[in-house]
């Protein structure tokens, strides 16, 4: 590997650790603060569900126009905003400017989206290698996770005469963003390998069973943020849990299938049908239970196995259908997934900002539904891949 390489994966693999930091500390209390700004949980929905789709809009645009402009550069210019929308938001809620803090946040969560979606990508691009992919994606949720770890432990403590409160958490968090755009500046402006190739999305929808997992992809995200979308709200409405226990509940959950996920990849059932009935028939069975009896009980298991699940078998589930792609247009699919991902998330979370309020079983019915529908989309993939290989083995 060059020397440039090298410099520029250390300052991949930095920029990474900080803003997955950064998201830690603070994206899973941004409900409850907003709760706290006095917005009641619907118009909470309709906050991260508008901000949502406006970003798939603008990702929409940027995969029209990227070729005009480096893509890296892009990168770096989202963070600049970002430091500038996490600023806005934390004076707003230090001199308790309430439509401050909405406009911050309603911007910064905008920009997050176009990052993840439209730019973050440019990053594996860089160096191109499967094994420094993977453990960038580690580093990633190992970051996230450590975040959302201190923040737990750190939020409402008393340091002398100080709070620490989700104002800190958001200073925090702006502080860990400042560190990742120091990072994400010192990266080489390389030519990204797609630059130059014509975006050609009709050549990707003419896969049929890429259209197919594209449905799949967006019923299981309407899924799970129609049940999952205010989680921490959930976890301090429905169980009792202040925020700082509801978080630290949450990131063990992840750390701990952080761990299944790796284990997953090397004990995997050979049938792909029994794997994903293992991913989404056993959360469907729960939340059919907390429907017929919505106990805390049940709904700390739902939570857990949901979370403790979600980052396993990926390979599975999606990891198969994205290899499809040329690597030439993996860039785009990539694009484009998100944005069909971000409308599903959109309304998932708009259904569970409208029924939040009704109670568990209302939420997890709804939930129930798309959850169903996803189980039979993954298992007809399944039957499409098997009968696909069938075919190519008699020709």
């Amino acid at each position: 590997m060059e020397q440039s390489q090298k410099k520029n994966m250390i300052f991949i693999f930095l920029f990474v650790f900080f803003y997955g930091m950064a998201t830690g500390v603070w994206s899973d209390f941004a409900q409850i603060w907003l709760n706290e700004q006095e917005v009641i949980i619907s118009n909470i929905g309709l906050i991260v569900a508008g901000a949502t789709l406006f970003a798939g809009l603008v990702v929409i645009i940027l995969i029209k126009y990227l070729k005009k402009f480096n893509e890296l550069l892009t990168l770096k210019l989202s963070f600049l905003f970002k430091i500038v929308f996490l600023t806005l938001m934390f004076l707003g809620s230090y001199f308790s400017i309430k439509w401050i803090c909405i406009l911050g946040f309603l911007l910064d969560s905008i920009t997050n989206n176009i990052i993840v979606a439209a730019v973050y990508p440019t990053i594996a691009c860089i160096v191109k290698n499967d094994k420094i992919y993977s453990k960038r994606k580690l580093v990633e949720y190992s970051a996230v996770d450590l975040g959302l770890l201190l923040a737990s432990f750190l939020i409402g403590r008393q340091i002398g005469s100080f709070l620490i409160n989700y104002d800190t958490m958001i200073l925090l968090s702006l502080i860990f963003t400042v560190c990742a755009t120091v990072f994400v500046l010192l990266i080489k402006n390389e030519k990204i390998f797609y630059a130059s190739r014509k975006v050609d999305i009709k050549k990707i929808f003419k896969d049929k069973i890429i259209r197919v997992y594209l449905v799949f992809y967006f019923i299981g995200r309407v899924a799970y943020f129609s049940a999952l979308g205010m989680q921490l709200l959930l976890l301090v409405n429905y169980t009792g849990f202040t925020s700082s226990t509801g978080a630290l509940f949450i990131v063990i959950c992840c750390i701990l299938g952080d761990l299944f996920g790796v284990l997953a990849l090397k004990l995997a059932p050979k049938n792909d049908y029994i794997t994903i009935l293992i991913k989404f028939s056993i959360r469907f069975i729960l939340y059919c239970l907390i429907v017929i009896v919505p106990i805390k009980e049940i709904l700390l298991t739902a939570i857990f196995f949901s979370l403790f699940i979600s980052r396993a078998y990926e390979n599975k589930t999606d990891g198969l259908y994205v290899n499809r792609c040329d690597r030439e247009d993996l860039f785009t699919f990539n694009n484009l997934r998100y944005i069909i991902g971000y409308v599903g998330k959109a309304i998932g979370v708009l259904i569970i900002g409208f029924t939040f309020e009704l109670g568990l079983r209302c939420i997890f019915s709804v939930s129930i539904v798309f959850l169903f529908l996803q189980i039979l989309l993954g298992l007809f993939l399944v039957k499409m891949r098997k009968d696909e290989e069938k075919l190519m083995d008699r020709t």
